[in-house]
């Protein structure tokens, strides 16, 4: 919905981004080969923002989605050798690093970017399904990918609405929108509850349990219960670090128990051609399996079994 692509292209301005709106990307025939979809169509970007003094840019999907049951994080941690379905950056590693490569090529030819310009991958959602923001929210901080969700862009609505006027559609609408709600606080859900849980729970849980380890050696994850599973990313350097082991803490859904994995470090590298390598050769992505017949599989990669590795408390 371009109007949408409006509101948050004024949003991002107002933050100090410079916004460029439906921007294609001109893939060549050798790179939609590449993809795996020869007469796949030219990828178009909803938002490029670009923060000056950073050299960084955000590629932004923009999805309204307000009559629609809106963006669902099933489909989100979804994972396609071949591009398909809505979120297809997302979910196709080989599909976004194509894309994000001719990107830059595009960006340069039009005299728009450096060629050493860091891209980051985002979304910004006006409807989350069944009020999972904080799932995604996880989700992308521990891919590094930007998010908005709707609480957050209704908080800038709300801090828009109350600037002085402007002869902006987007103002004007956020004026009219939020007209007779601005004398209440403006709160950013972002910090709700869920979506500080992990982390501190975990820390509890281990403090309880495990006393004589430390939290800052373990990566904690929640339960993501639209795919039935936990999900870390690890650098690819643990691999040649001293770490003896993979600390993990996989928390149910309800936080009041964790499993505890202790992976040798020794098995991993013994195992590297089973474990799931981004291209870009920087990092490893784990979705370990939380149903029963196949509790503590890593089905992101080629399906080591963890469950050797589960330490029971004392």
């Amino acid at each position: 919905m371009e109007l949408f692509e409006g509101i948050i292209k004024t949003l991002l301005e107002h933050e100090g981004y410079w916004v460029r709106q439906s921007f294609k990307v001109n893939l060549t025939k050798e790179e939609k080969r590449a993809i795996g979809k020869h007469s796949i169509p030219r990828p178009e970007i909803d938002l490029l923002a670009f923060k000056p003094g950073t050299n960084s840019m955000i590629v932004l999907e923009a999805k309204s989605y307000f009559d629609s049951p809106g963006v669902k994080i099933s489909e989100l941690l979804e994972h396609h050798k071949i591009p398909e379905g809505r979120y297809k950056l997302f979910t196709c590693e080989n599909y976004r690093n194509i894309v994000f490569s001719r990107l830059v090529k595009d960006l340069v030819h039009y005299g728009l970017a450096e060629s050493n310009i860091n891209l980051q991958l985002g979304l910004v959602a006006g409807n989350v399904y069944q009020n999972k923001s904080d799932d995604i929210a996880e989700y992308f901080d521990s891919n590094e990918w930007f998010f908005w969700s709707p609480e957050t862009v209704k908080h800038k609505v709300n801090a828009l609405a109350k600037l002085g006027y402007e002869n902006n559609t987007a103002i004007i609408t956020a004026k009219i929108l939020m007209r007779g709600n601005l004398s209440q606080p403006i709160r950013n859900s972002m910090t709700t509850s869920n979506s500080l849980n992990t982390a501190q729970e975990a820390k509890q849980w281990l403090s309880n349990n495990v006393p004589e380890e430390s939290y800052q050696s373990f990566r904690a994850s929640k339960y993501y219960t639209d795919k039935d599973i936990w999900f870390f990313t690890i650098p690819i350097d643990f691999l040649s670090s001293e770490q003896n082991e993979l600390k993990l803490l996989l928390a149910e859904p309800d936080y009041k128990n964790f499993h505890f994995l202790k992976v040798p470090r020794d098995y991993l590298v013994s195992n590297r051609d089973k474990l799931s390598i981004r291209q870009t050769g920087d990092k490893i992505d784990f979705h370990i399996c939380a149903l029963s017949d196949r509790r503590f599989t890593d089905i992101r990669g080629e399906g080591l079994n963890l469950a050797q590795f589960e330490v029971k408390p004392r």
